[in-house]
């Protein structure tokens, strides 16, 4: 079983470790929180992060305290069955069924309309419609397109982490549909002035972060016959907006609805995209574009913090082999506290705050 350890003076110092938390990821992935940084605050509070080996029964190693995952399909999933069979009080973050759900792009944001935040008017999603037939997008448009307005968003229905479900095309008019593979997903672009609310969500906390988008669409662009009718789009998302100086939604309203979605589909790890668009009276509207599960947390300002007290909090909630010397008494570890202290903000406060209007 592999093990990974920082380099740094403090991942050779000897620590007594009480827990050992298992992560099972693709190698392209790895770095979605398994840092040198995050490995040396963990082993200074008691906890050893090891790499699950997939091609081997998950039953078979260990043993773990927890394990944290971000592989798919249903050998792996049957692997997480038998090995909480035999293990029922390690928890698994997350459920695979619960992750499978937001696997698919046409479903996964089925849940955002049953949210109190969405009922009342202040989220939504925008239109979008699935298209499976290839001829579709050759033939009667209108019809595949059923309604919606240009300019679309296209997307691969699947999201398994490949480079092609980021394989993402903005089209303009309908001869830029012509030759997209499906199935395929179309959503209305909606203007909000290339700015994205990237909101990564570890449990009870939630933190926004700017990214740049793609610039508004002027309704002459849609009717320029001389311009491309459809134009891919890399992850321009990963890159803070250049120039732009956004304002942030509230910090109330980031935590209430990050709390509302990650309760409505039961699980712990998520982060989503949210868009701030303005009707002709300048009032704020915000939409929820897509749904990642166990993303990038490393581009999250002060996650070691906030994700090792996620995991203890795990941890603790479960049988303890032994209390290492190194932690103290109390039943938190106030490592977000302490980062606040040492200078790092990780920007996020607890849900379940009381819920205020959302200001324009």
């Amino acid at each position: 079983m592999a093990e990974h350890y920082s380099s740094s003076p403090a991942a050779h110092q000897t620590h007594a470790y009480t827990y050992t938390i298992g992560y099972a990821m693709l190698p392209n992935k790895h770095d979605t929180f398994v840092q040198p940084s995050f490995v040396d605050l963990a082993a200074r509070h008691g906890v050893r992060l090891a790499a699950v080996d997939a091609s081997r029964p998950l039953a078979e190693q260990g043993p773990f305290d927890l394990v944290v995952h971000k592989l798919y399909g249903a050998p792996w999933r049957a692997q997480l069955e038998a090995f909480s069979a035999l293990h029922p009080g390690v928890p698994v973050v997350d459920p695979p069924a619960a992750i499978e759900r937001i696997l698919d792009r046409f479903t996964m944001l089925d849940a955002v309309a049953g949210l109190a935040v969405s009922r009342e008017g202040a989220v939504a999603t925008p239109k979008q419609v699935i298209v499976s037939d290839a001829a579709a997008l050759a033939g009667d448009v209108d019809a595949a397109v059923a309604g919606l307005r240009f300019p679309l968003i296209a997307k691969p229905v699947e999201v398994d982490g490949s480079a092609a479900s980021h394989d993402l095309c903005l089209v303009y008019r309908r001869e830029g549909l012509r030759g997209l593979h499906t199935p395929v997903v179309l959503q209305e672009f909606v203007n909000h002035g290339g700015v994205l609310f990237k909101v990564y969500v570890v449990g009870d906390h939630a933190t926004c972060v700017t990214r740049s988008s793609l610039p508004d669409v002027a309704e002459e662009r849609l009717r320029d016959p001389a311009a491309d009718a459809a134009a891919p789009f890399a992850n321009i998302s990963l890159l803070p907006p250049a120039g732009v100086a956004a304002e942030m939604p509230p910090q109330e309203f980031v935590s209430r609805v990050a709390g509302e979605l990650r309760r409505a589909l039961g699980l712990h790890l998520i982060n989503f995209d949210l868009i701030r668009a303005r009707d002709a009276d300048g009032n704020a509207k915000y939409f929820i574009l897509d749904i990642n599960y166990c993303p990038g947390y490393s581009k999250m300002p002060g996650f070691e913090p906030v994700i090792l007290d996620f995991f203890l909090e795990k941890l603790r909630a479960g049988p303890v082999r032994e209390q290492p010397a190194c932690l103290g008494a109390g039943s938190g570890s106030g490592l977000a506290a302490g980062a606040r202290q040492a200078g790092i903000e990780p920007s996020f406060i607890a849900s379940g705050a009381e819920p205020k209007l959302v200001q324009a």
